[in-house]
């Protein structure tokens, strides 16, 4: 080869590698990356064949093999490869690069000695095949680690087609092309190592709030989940209004992501407030106990009243002198028999009433809230002189509560949960793949009418993401059994809540129709069918 030949030829070849450098980085799936290391590998060569193995603890695991010959191609989908792993030893030659990062070339692999190659050997007499050259490479990370190691075989002369050894010179060419490999392949690892602990991470954060209460415990997940699940539904729509709609793996990575950060800022939210089983919760048994004190008292009071009703005071004067035959003292003022009983029943009801309002299954309508109010207005004497009602002020704003059992304050603390979460995610860099993920975790309690929060956003300000969030979110709120103010519902009770809240145009018609027609909950695990 004449010498301007020889640098015309070293020219095309580092702008062949530049090309090859350029779209290995380009690259963002890793099984194609991979597959292309292989291609690009054997066209270099002009190989008949090859395999590629990634290092895995203390193995090689096979990810690509490529045969032309036998018209063999496997992995580059990401289809595992039912071979098994080959030990990192001196033994094997691609465990011996593995193990040392040098390359080995060697022109006959029947003459060969040092290493194990009953693999080829049986192959070739399984399948006809003849291994003879063999060109193995290490692919080394830019910490001088090897990750991966590249078997080329059979070098193919491209005038007479028959097999001959690697050229040196191809090994340099194919050296450098695994350097640029591995460096692709290095940074493909670390984004996905970077992506997986930020997951990880927040599914951690979550799991701690799920641990702050014994309620609510796989909220997040199913959401989650069952938003997924829905997206994946909507990829099989062929025609209606969501047949446009499309989720490929990064749009929903940013939908399960926002998904698992729909409840973050919960993690402020006051436990007493999260955890509030009843309208009165804690309170409740200090107001029995005030009801209990004062029907004693009362009982009290009539049993003097009877003893003063028969003309007994003057004996039973001369028993207060031994404490032990009375359990309690005369009332300071006497009532007659007929107002002590009245006043008995009436707060016998009042117990009652206050265990049957607290219960958050009981809607407390005008009716009720009156008789709640009446007894508010109740009052007994304490042991200290001083007067008390039955029920508090605060008291009676919880018991009154029309639905469930949070007052209009705890309901703006438990609601502020979306702007806390809001304020957290802004704090944390996100990827530019799941930047949208935080926006559309705080929009999950917007609704179409404009009456949700907190930004009030109505009709087409809401991203079709959010409207699934909302659905699923809604979807395990009502069917969840281990809420603690309700019980869970029937998949049908739950559905046609959903559809009235369709017809008040606060959930998306399209997406409801699409879940009920496929039934997507029968897909979450564990679902009954």
């Amino acid at each position: 080869m004449k010498r301007s030949e020889h640098f015309d030829e070293i020219v095309r070849q580092l702008e062949n590698l530049a090309s090859i450098g350029i779209a290995l980085s380009a690259e963002k799936d890793s099984n194609k990356l991979l597959e292309m290391i292989m291609y690009e590998a054997r066209r270099v060569t002009n190989a008949d064949a090859g395999t590629l193995y990634l290092v895995e603890g203390e193995q090689l695991r096979m990810k690509i093999i490529h045969n032309k010959t036998m018209n063999t191609f496997r992995g580059g989908k990401g289809e595992e490869i039912d071979l098994p792993p080959v030990p990192i030893s001196r033994e094997y030659v691609s465990g011996y690069v593995a193990l040392t990062a040098e390359a080995v070339n060697i022109p006959d692999v029947y003459e060969a000695e040092g290493f194990d190659f009953s693999g080829p050997r049986k192959y070739d007499a399984m399948t006809g095949y003849r291994t003879r050259s063999m060109l193995v490479i290490p692919l080394k990370n830019h910490l001088e680690e090897v990750i991966g190691v590249l078997q080329l075989l059979n070098a193919i002369d491209e005038e007479t087609g028959k097999i001959i050894p690697f050229d040196i010179g191809y090994q340099t060419i194919v050296q450098s092309l695994s350097s640029l490999a591995a460096i692709a392949l290095t940074n493909m690892q670390l984004i996905q190592e970077i992506e997986n602990l930020f997951e990880s991470f927040v599914q951690v954060i979550v799991t701690a709030i799920d641990a702050q209460t014994p309620y609510n415990a796989t909220h997040t997940q199913q959401v989650s989940r069952l938003s997924q699940l829905i997206a994946l539904e909507i990829n099989q729509e062929d025609s209606g209004p969501l047949a446009k709609e499309f989720f490929d793996e990064d749009r929903l990575k940013v939908l399960v992501m926002a998904g698992w950060l729909h409840d973050i800022g919960k993690v402020a939210t006051p436990l007493k407030v999260m955890n509030k089983a009843t309208r009165l919760d804690e309170q409740l048994p200090l107001v029995l106990a005030r009801i209990d004190y004062a029907l004693q008292k009362e009982r009290n009071a009539l049993l003097w009243s009877i003893l003063k009703k028969n003309r007994q005071i003057s004996a039973q004067n001369e028993l207060l002198g031994n404490a032990d035959l009375l359990p309690f003292a005369a009332p300071a003022s006497l009532e007659d028999e007929h107002t002590c009983k009245s006043k008995i029943e009436l707060l016998k009801s009042a117990r009652e009433l206050i265990i049957r309002a607290d219960d958050p299954a009981t809607f407390i309508d005008d009716e009720l809230k009156e008789k709640l109010e009446a007894l508010s207005e109740i009052t007994f004497t304490g042991e200290d002189g001083k007067v008390y009602p039955l029920l508090s002020p605060a008291e009676l704003a919880s018991i009154t509560v029309a639905k469930g059992t949070l007052t209009d304050e705890e309901r703006k603390i438990m609601e502020d949960h979306v702007v806390i979460t809001a304020k957290m995610l802004s704090k944390l860099p996100f990827t530019k793949k799941l930047a949208r993920a935080p926006e559309l975790a705080c929009m999950h309690h917007e609704h179409l009418d404009g009456k949700g929060y907190p930004k009030g956003l109505k009709g087409d300000e809401i991203p079709l993401e959010a409207r699934i969030l909302a659905i699923a979110d809604i979807y395990d709120a009502l069917t969840a059994s281990d809420r603690p103010y309700k019980k869970g519902m029937s998949v049908e009770n739950a559905l046609k809540i959903m559809g009235f809240m369709v017809k008040e145009g606060k959930l998306d018609s399209d997406i409801m129709n699409l879940f009920i027609r496929r039934k997507v909950w029968e897909k979450l695990p564990g679902s009954a069918s």
